[in-house]
């Protein structure tokens, strides 16, 4: 199978409509959505079946991947989808891409656990694959072959079997990139979010990248933080910009205490609980909304202003993990309403598309306590405002020092990446080597398919 690559002037872009679908299309995408589910718990079975008659008389399988487990899945549709009163089979009902998208789930699930737990996968370790449960797991789906399109009137999105869905919103952006043969519909995803049915259109779009847009002598540091949204400054210790942080979630926690307490108070199942429940749902809608809003809004900007910009390599996940500190569930809270990692996320593919640069600083450069006027390092703990203790004696706010040392820092090797490429020193930071070599001494891994594993990993 020859994997998909993107064409070089073009790039891979999502862009998310609301759907309003019809009664009967509504029910058809509920069982889309229950037939992915299907597939996956499926798949795990599977693999459960496969690890016990491994363990149990060394029998192997074909290596796991998508193209193995629909083959199998073909062959025992009939047996598994099957109405157990009324004994018919329902699986024609549903596009394959629902079981398809299933079973790649699942596929991946396996190997991003298989390869955290040798060590070669950076971040928090993966379990074993678990089962979806209905009302547990987010109601999903990918459509990437058949019947997928945008319609003329631009008003309609054409899937699988469900048929030609109304949209809430104008689709003419699309529209117009088909017509004019700059666009191609990849795939469309379908998620449930709150009360309401998003898509997600995936279009390879012809865009070149833009020299001349983005200012090439511009070189700034942006520091994200609770207090502030971001803190822009230059190398020579101006600061040339502070956003504000709208705290989406702070503004609305008092409407959505009430909304909680009053919950509280229903009958679990009742009218009003489920129109609580309809409440809170469009409350943290809400919230989402205003925050993603102002991030595009901060990153697009930055990207189209600045030739080079600087931030840190934060590990966000972990400082909203914190705990046995005093204050730590507020803080924690403030820290996920922010959503500190999202700006850098939101610049790794924009500065491409202007034609600026970004910089990730190494995670553990100390922005914050370094004195910008005399570079000297201290302790100041979770003070807004600090002075040097060396013979300086400069004072700072906590997020202008920051974004100043941000723009002046350089990296220590002399590798300077391509135009929108991140650039990041201390690379080789995502693994442990000695954690991993630990766990690829262990004898066995529990994987039924292939050859003996290498270094914990199975071949086929």
């Amino acid at each position: 199978m020859v994997k998909f690559e993107v064409p070089e002037g073009w790039c891979v872009q999502a862009f998310r409509f609301t759907l309003d679908p019809t009664e009967d299309q509504a029910r058809s995408l509920a069982r889309h959505f229950g037939a992915r589910r299907k597939a996956y718990n499926w798949t795990v079975t599977t693999f459960k079946a496969d690890i016990e008659a491994w363990h149990a008389a060394g029998a192997q399988t074909a290596r796991p991947s998508l193209r193995v487990l629909r083959k199998r899945w073909n062959t025992v549709k009939d047996d598994v989808c099957v109405n157990v009163k009324t004994g018919v089979v329902w699986w024609p009902e549903c596009s394959k891409e629902a079981y398809a998208d299933g079973i790649r789930g699942a596929v991946d699930a396996y190997w991003n656990w298989q390869t955290s737990r040798v060590g070669k996968r950076a971040g928090k370790r993966v379990g074993f694959p678990r089962f979806k449960r209905k009302g547990r797991d987010s109601d999903r789906v990918c459509f990437t072959t058949g019947a997928i399109r945008v319609e003329p009137d631009r008003r309609h999105l054409t899937l699988p079997v469900i048929g030609t869905v109304r949209t809430h919103e104008n689709t003419r952006r699309i529209e117009r990139l088909v017509r004019a043969g700059r666009g191609r519909v990849l795939a469309i995803s379908l998620r449930r979010n709150g009360t309401r049915l998003d898509a997600s259109v995936r279009v390879l779009v012809q865009r070149p990248q833009q020299p001349g847009v983005a200012l090439a002598g511009s070189r700034v540091g942006v520091d994200v933080g609770v207090r502030r949204l971001a803190t822009v400054a230059t190398a020579d210790g101006v600061v040339i910009e502070q956003v504000a942080n709208p705290r989406p979630l702070d503004a609305a926690l008092r409407e959505l205490r009430q909304l909680c307490r009053a919950q509280s108070r229903c009958t679990k199942g009742s009218r009003r609980y489920r129109a609580r429940t309809t409440q809170i749902s469009r409350l943290h809608r809400r919230v989402n909304d205003v925050r993603t809003h102002h991030l595009h809004v901060l990153t697009t900007r930055l990207a189209k202003t600045h030739g080079r910009i600087v931030v840190e390599g934060l590990d966000a996940a972990g400082m909203v993990r914190q705990r046995g500190i005093s204050g730590a569930r507020a803080r924690r809270r403030g820290l996920a309403d922010a959503a500190l990692g999202t700006p850098r996320r939101h610049l790794s593919y924009k500065t491409s598309w202007y034609g600026s640069q970004l910089v990730v600083a190494d995670r553990w450069f100390p922005s914050s306590k370094t004195c910008h006027a005399c570079g000297h390092v201290q302790d100041i703990g979770w003070a807004e405002h600090w002075r040097c203790d060396s013979g300086c004696g400069t004072s700072h706010q906590r997020d202008d020092n920051a974004a100043i040392n941000l723009a002046r820092w350089e990296e220590r090797a002399t590798v300077v990446g391509p135009v929108g490429a991140a650039v990041k020193r201390g690379a080789d930071r995502k693994t442990r080597p000695g954690r991993a070599a630990g766990r690829e001494a262990r004898k066995g891994t529990g994987h039924p398919a292939g050859e003996q594993p290498r270094d914990g990993v199975p071949v086929a």
